[in-house]
């Protein structure tokens, strides 16, 4: 053990803030399933979310730190230093490094376990992760500022209590304004998405020089008070209004649509079925299911049930014409990893091509009576039984012919028929 590191040990609790760091980053990766995977910038987004709890934490343990420095006593000896500044330095560094090294390796692992197709740009990835990295460095700053000028307790308390706060003013993620601390924290899938580089951009710059500024931020003892000096003053009215003019002047949506259609699609005879890259690990499971179902129902007579093209959508891609079936993966298969064919059976009778679906409000009982039936014929043709008791309005297998009209009055999005 290092003298620096046995130093650090005994006066200063910043390095003792770790182990619950670790405990909650690993809970973070664990938790509902691991859903994230397959898609590098939800997995980005996700391991955000510990940062709402390990952000204020580092700085009420920032605080303290800086506080213990600054006491009677104790404040002289920095005071009196070439760069008084370092000290503090030192004490927020042995907050930051080690949570950096921790989130940075859980980020690793995550990103191991998911895996790296296409499908997200490169440059937003890392710019997302340097995001991360200067907001850890940005709530030790912001503590370490707060120390220097109140005791340890009340400067913990501080430190953390107004950090968790800022996180209400400056992360709720609304997309009206700029927020820099939007880090992510997404618990949805985000395919479909891309960062945007102009608010990706804000947010390092914004970080980078707030954040130094209020690691250099110097005090003066005046009247036996800790008190800014004038330099200091300046530096925190500038922090000020680079923060909330910053909300009103540089981008407001984090994330861009990419609305691209899923270029990942089979070959040969069938349906063709195309998902994006980033679900690659469903692609068996898909393929499968459909070519189950649509076999089933060509060799039953219903022709009109076996579509041209099965398409993945994403949050911003959605089918627009009949020759084309949109495929929806549920939320519980990304955690799970398991597609049901119950699932896919629902995508490949349902008209998603049409708006009136998606309008208020949507359509009536005539139209959920259909869209059962041919969900529960398809499924019937398969030989695979549903309880009729689960559905709202009671399903019944329909003829060829039925099901032939249905989907033509579903071509032309007329969704109850005549």
């Amino acid at each position: 053990m290092t003298r620096a590191l046995r130093y650090a040990l005994k006066t200063l609790i910043g390095p003792w803030i770790l182990p619950v760091v670790i405990a909650l980053e690993v809970v973070n990766l664990f938790q509902r399933g691991m859903p994230w995977r397959g898609e590098p910038l939800w997995t980005v987004d996700w391991f955000a979310i510990s940062l709402f709890i390990v952000g204020p934490l580092l700085a009420g343990a920032a605080a303290v730190d800086a506080a213990r420095l600054s006491k009677d006593g104790t404040i002289h000896l920095v005071l009196a230093t070439r760069r008084p500044y370092r000290p503090y330095l030192r004490a927020a560094a042995w907050c930051v490094v080690p949570v950096l090294a921790v989130h940075f390796l859980v980020l690793a692992v995550g990103l191991a376990i998911g895996g790296l197709p296409g499908g997200s740009p490169w440059w937003g990835l890392a710019g997302a992760v340097l995001v991360q990295a200067l907001a850890i460095c940005w709530y030790a700053a912001v503590g370490s500022a707060v120390g220097r000028l109140a005791g340890p307790l009340v400067a913990g308390a501080v430190g953390a209590i107004g950090s968790f706060t800022l996180i209400y003013l400056l992360g709720e993620g609304s997309g009206e304004r700029f927020e820099p601390l939007s880090l992510g924290g997404a618990t949805v899938s985000r395919l479909g998405l891309v960062y945007n580089p102009g608010y990706l951009l804000s947010q390092i710059a914004l970080f980078a020089l707030t954040g130094a500024a209020l690691l250099l931020l110097p005090v003066t003892l005046r009247s036996g008070r800790r008190v800014l000096t004038a330099a200091g003053a300046a530096l925190a009215v500038g922090v000020v209004v680079a923060v909330v003019g910053g909300q009103y002047a540089l981008p407001a949506e984090r994330l861009t649509a990419k609305a691209e259609a899923p270029a990942d699609c089979t070959e040969g005879a069938g349906p063709v079925i195309c998902l994006y890259p980033e679900h690659r690990r469903f692609r068996d499971q898909v393929v499968q299911h459909v070519r189950t179902l649509t076999e089933a129902a060509g060799e039953a007579g219903h022709t009109a049930l076996v579509p041209r093209r099965v398409e993945e959508l994403s949050r911003t891609y959605q089918v627009t014409t009949p020759d084309r079936i949109g495929l929806e993966i549920s939320a519980d298969a990304y955690a799970s990893g398991e597609v049901s064919v119950q699932d896919i059976a629902a995508s490949l009778v349902r008209p998603l091509h049409c708006s009136a679906l998606y309008e208020e409000p949507g359509p009536g009982e005539k139209y959920w009576s259909r869209e059962f039936s041919l969900y529960f014929t398809l499924l019937h043709t398969a030989g695979i039984t549903v309880d009729t008791a689960e559905f709202p309005v009671k399903p019944r297998v329909l003829t060829p012919a039925e099901s032939a009209d249905i989907m033509k009055d579903y071509a032309t999005c007329d969704l109850e028929g005549a």
